[in-house]
């Protein structure tokens, strides 16, 4: 069964005074904003949220461009789209998919470049979801608790993850991090309650050597 949030209440409810009215895409009121952290600064160009006659809430970013926020549909395989209402995706926003129990795949389009704080936290059921090449930044327990994903592949463009990226994830197996100059950071992994996850990485990383030295099982990059 869902597990309705209040947000995704809110988003029900207002989606579908939109659909009646036929007014397109709305600017909730302050009931309804989500809240962004010092890390959003510079990012967001408010914290309006706006929703539109799709399943997506977002936020509006300084170019123009913007950070999905929420997510109200129910499919289980959710392929996000690379404009919603004719603006460009270009970030998963804090807390974006949340909780979301139903959700077994997410594909994100080329474009995006920042995956929020909580993006994913606790969509227990989520098992394959894709980091595109154009992202460069993994923001706090993005993928925290996503305790059936196997596999998470992190490409070079990525230079910062952040810490508890990915604590809870007891299923992965396979973690690889393409990107030679990125520092561990407290990403929640550990050797013993992840006894079977192998590291890939280039030799010589900062990732590769902090591997090593905590006990994880690690692969070189070709």
């Amino acid at each position: 069964m869902r597990n309705i949030t209040t947000k995704q209440l809110w988003a029900a409810l207002l989606t579908a005074a939109a659909l009646f009215s036929m007014t397109g895409c709305t600017a909730l009121g302050d009931t309804a904003t989500t809240s962004y952290t010092e890390s959003t600064i510079g990012i967001v160009e408010t914290t309006e949220e706006y929703v539109s006659q799709t399943d997506y809430l977002y936020i509006k970013n300084e170019d123009g461009t913007i950070a999905i926020s929420g997510y109200t549909g129910s499919d289980t395989v959710v392929n996000v789209p690379d404009t919603v209402d004719g603006l460009k995706v270009t970030a998963i926003g804090d807390h974006a998919f949340e909780a979301n129990w139903d959700i077994e795949q997410v594909v994100l389009p080329e474009g995006i470049t920042y995956i929020g704080e909580s993006a994913f936290m606790d969509c227990g059921s989520l098992t394959s979801v894709n980091v595109p090449e154009s992202t460069d930044t993994i923001r706090r327990a993005a993928f925290a608790g996503c305790s059936a994903i196997a596999e998470i592949s992190v490409p070079a463009n990525v230079s910062v993850i952040m810490e508890e990226a990915f604590s809870g994830c007891g299923s992965l197996t396979s973690l690889t991090i393409t990107n030679s100059e990125v520092s561990y950071a407290n990403w929640g992994l550990d050797a013993e309650v992840m006894p079977d996850l192998t590291i890939t990485c280039p030799d010589g990383s900062l990732t590769a050597s902090w591997a090593k030295d905590n006990g994880f099982k690690t692969k070189s990059l070709s």
